[in-house]
């Protein structure tokens, strides 16, 4: 199996846009927003626009297709009113997937702020078997693996069992591996010997068979600094070593890598993982 190489794309121009700039980039996956990614806008979606993106997204074979959550949302928060949007926003987007056939929809677990990580992670558990209990879509949720900063919630693996424990319908979540944050939360990802006992970890808590998904990004900030800075590929402590040991990995090959570095250096990140792949 091919690894797909993929990216996060704006849909600030429209669905119609952001499906011919995948194509144009030479994407064989894709990752977008459906609505304002830092505010609690989200315009309605034109059937015409996403017959276009459906049909150009299936005639080009990207896949799969993903979705992540807007920044602002908190599905651990001690405020109710927060909450409550968080689980509004994460319902809505859940169906604006099915509008576009989406895969997976990417959460961040939240933070705890005011409350305990405990307390926060007894509130995602609630708030995602809540959301899922009248969904009947297809689309995956998938829960991101987080650097560590400030009262996050996923900081290490544990946590994230943790959660997992929680939800009721097991089947219909899973996990997102990002490496830029796993590393900020100590997760050595820069070398094969790293990777093996990065694997080892995850099989002993939350299990190899959740993960769905890896986002490739490397870090601004050294190993453990529990910082989310992401690097251009190569441009960080991750180094292009680390990706090439990933991309070559029996078990992370498996998936998709989609890219999240800053967007003017995006399409090199593209060439540069496609390169590390020829390795396989």
């Amino acid at each position: 199996m091919v690894t797909p190489i993929g990216a996060h794309l704006s849909i600030g121009k429209g669905l119609k846009s952001t499906a011919d700039a995948a194509v144009e980039k030479g994407l064989e996956a894709l990752q977008i927003f459906l609505r304002n990614p830092r505010g609690r806008g989200a315009r309605k979606l034109s059937a015409d626009e996403t017959d276009y993106f459906i049909r150009v997204i299936e005639e080009n074979k990207i896949g799969p297709v993903v979705v992540h959550i807007p920044y602002i949302c908190n599905p651990a928060a001690a405020k109710p009113d927060v909450y409550e949007f968080a689980q509004q926003v994460i319902t809505e987007d859940l169906e604006r997937c099915s509008l576009i056939n989406a895969d997976y929809l990417v959460l961040h677990p939240g933070s705890y702020t005011t409350s305990s990580p405990e307390e926060g992670i007894d509130k995602l558990g609630g708030l995602i078997n809540q959301v899922l209990e009248n969904y009947e879509g297809r689309t995956k949720v998938l829960l991101e693996t987080m650097a560590g900063q400030g009262t996050e919630i996923g900081r290490n693996f544990e946590e994230l069992k943790l959660i997992m424990d929680r939800i009721e319908q097991k089947d219909k979540v899973g996990i997102c591996y990002d490496t830029c944050h796993t590393y900020a939360a100590g997760y050595d990802c820069s070398n094969e010997t790293g990777i093996k006992d990065i694997l080892h970890k995850m099989k002993t808590s939350f299990g190899l068979d959740k993960i769905y998904l890896v986002h490739a990004n490397d870090s601004m900030k050294e190993l453990g600094g529990a910082r989310d800075r992401h690097a251009h590929i190569g441009h960080g402590f991750i180094g292009i070593e680390g990706f090439r040991a990933l991309l070559t990995d029996s078990f992370f090959s498996q998936f998709a890598f989609i890219l999240e570095t800053p967007s003017e250096g995006v399409d090199a990140d593209v060439t540069v993982l496609k390169e590390l792949r020829m390795k396989q």
